[in-house]
């Protein structure tokens, strides 16, 4: 059995291990004890290439003599905490299917296919894993573009049985190394088959020393190395996060003049990338968001985003690195503010690492990242007034107070959790047409999005220290709210010489819903329209307004004591989840 190569892919190990036994790959991995997908024709290993299950890692050590050291080195994983953002991080403990990974077409990873340097396999039939990397764009040793299709199949190279490599084929003849090997599908009139183009004699393009030498310090960063970022060290992982960042600005705004005269990249590469952009803002700017997070589609677009990126990635000191991102920014600022387009940017991931800079820049930042102790169950509609007042008045100027105090509702639930403005609707059971009124109307009144979120979240840590209370819960319990029984009110009312009428029912059925939730006491259920029928709804609104304005003390508490006695049944605990 061949022992694996240093740094060679998983994959290329088990085809050399199945042409050194003579029989199919499917076959060997029967033998070696891989843990497959149940209920195909042919064996489909479970995170083939990217990871091993535990079950397949101990048949793995126990049918080789591999360590797991070895056999997780052949494994995309192994760049989990540095090039790649695998957001599941006990992969080998997992037995689901690749396309489980968590945004799988923004992980800069191939993990059905591989590019491949043909001067390389000339000299030997070994794969590493680093042609697995979205970032994989150049051989440093041979400086040529790496090769992503088969001439002859037009499949991406490693793509395997019918285009899936994790399909490995028990009754195919042995492989032979030196060829391409993915097996097509019949159609046309053309036989089921291998493609039997050499990889050999694949074409290439030369590139410059100076993109070889950039390939190979990426490389090693993710391999370890130690890097700095604006002059100061950062981890890996940080610097592939600011990588893939900017490499999202760099797609968005770069022009086609920029990729052409950039002199370390081939004018193929430049070309590449250049289609793919086009192609990308033709589809419309409605789908850039996910397109400029996602892995280059090929090894001449990964060429250009690493020289593109460059100058900044890898700027001498704060000052340059501060310089050139503004520039950027400023740039794509502006885009994002061309009539009927959206921020494209807008759910690209923000790494901690830039925030200062991005800061500085004047960019807009994302809602508070730490997630705090509550949920939406402990919000109400409207925050508190006083609290609004201090801390979030002053980024909504020109905004009535309770369209304000809403908006500020909405931003806690997303500071709980929430995606979107819509999914913060959801969480807080709003009506989601005043929701995205609100949301629509005030957000771009917001001068300093930074500072906002950072008030945000200091209104959450008030709504924390004072107790949470469970105004989700008190909503349901007063959902049928729409009058309050006369003989509550006779107590109440009778000593102050006032008359116990429907609409004074109504009106304290409102305030203790109000009272109780947090609410806006327009949309209180003793508010429903059809209850008034035929008063107008301005005539009821007044109304209620007038009673609260006017509502003295001791019935204030009168009523205070009766709501609390409608709740105790439903709330065991305010504070409760």
């Amino acid at each position: 059995m061949p022992l694996p190569a240093p740094g060679e892919a998983f994959p290329s190990w088990l085809h050399r291990v199945a042409a050194d036994w003579q029989i199919p790959p499917g076959r060997t991995a029967q033998l070696l004890g891989l843990e497959c997908t149940p209920g195909y024709r042919v064996p489909r290993p479970m995170w083939f290439g990217v990871s091993l299950t535990q079950r397949s890692l101990q048949s793995l050590v126990a049918a080789t003599g591999l360590d797991e050291r070895a056999l997780g080195a052949m494994q995309l994983s192994r760049y989990a905490d540095t090039a790649l953002d695998f957001f599941d991080r006990e992969l080998p403990d997992q037995s689901r299917e690749v396309t489980s990974i968590r945004r799988p077409r923004r992980e800069w990873a191939l993990t059905t296919a591989s590019r491949a340097c043909p001067r390389c396999l000339a000299a030997s039939p070994v794969w590493p894993v680093w042609w697995r990397l979205g970032i994989a764009a150049v051989c440093p040793e041979h400086r040529v573009l790496l090769v992503d299709v088969c001439s002859r199949c037009n499949g991406r190279l490693g793509s395997g049985y019918t285009g899936n490599p994790r399909g490995l084929t028990a009754r195919q003849p042995m492989l032979d190394l030196s060829l391409c090997n993915n097996r097509r599908a019949a159609s046309g009139g053309r036989k089921a088959g291998q493609c039997s183009q050499r990889l050999s004699t694949l074409s290439t393009v030369a590139v410059s020393a100076e993109l070889a030498a950039l390939q190979q310090r990426v490389l090693d960063i993710a391999d370890g190395a130690p890097v700095r970022l604006a002059g100061v060290p950062v981890t890996q992982a940080e610097f592939f996060a600011a990588l893939r960042f900017i490499a999202g600005v760099v797609r968005l705004v770069s022009t086609e003049e920029e990729a052409a005269s950039c002199k370390s990249l081939p004018e193929t590469a430049a070309e590449a990338f250049t289609s793919d952009q086009h192609e990308w803002r033709q589809a419309g700017m409605g789908g850039m968001g996910s397109r400029v997070q996602a892995c280059p589609p090929s090894a001449g677009h990964a060429a250009a985003v690493l020289a593109l990126c460059e100058p900044i990635l890898f700027a001498p000191d704060r000052r340059t690195f501060q310089h050139l991102l503004t520039m950027w920014m400023d740039r794509a600022a502006s885009l994002g503010s061309l009539p009927g387009k959206g921020d494209p940017l807008r759910s690209l991931p923000r790494p901690a690492c830039l925030e200062p800079f991005l800061h500085a820049a004047g960019v807009l930042a994302s809602r508070p990242r730490a997630k705090p102790s509550f949920t939406a169950d402990h919000l109400p509609h409207l925050v508190n007034a006083d609290d609004y007042a201090e801390l979030i008045a002053r980024h909504l100027p020109h905004t009535a107070e309770a369209s304000g105090r809403r908006l500020a509702a909405l931003a806690l639930a997303r500071h709980a959790g929430a995606e979107s403005w819509l999914h913060a609707a959801t969480a807080l059971d709003m009506n989601p047409v005043t929701a995205a009124r609100a949301t629509n109307t005030l957000e771009p009144r917001i001068s300093d999005i930074s500072a906002f979120w950072r008030d945000i979240e200091q209104l959450g840590k008030r709504i924390t220290e004072r107790g949470l209370i469970n105004y989700a819960a008190r909503r349901r319990a007063l959902a049928d709210l729409t009058i309050l029984p006369p003989t509550v009110l006779y107590a109440i009312y009778e000593p102050l010489g006032h008359r116990v009428t429907v609409k004074r029912r109504r009106h304290s059925a409102a305030w203790i819903w109000q009272h109780f939730t947090g609410g806006d006491i327009r949309e209180a259920p003793a508010y429903t329209p059809a209850l008034w029928v035929p008063t107008p709804v301005a005539s009821i609104r007044e109304g209620g307004r007038r009673f609260a304005a006017r509502l003295p003390v001791p019935v204030a508490r009168a009523l205070a004591a009766y709501g609390s006695i409608l709740l105790t049944p439903s709330l065991p605990q305010d504070g409760g989840p």
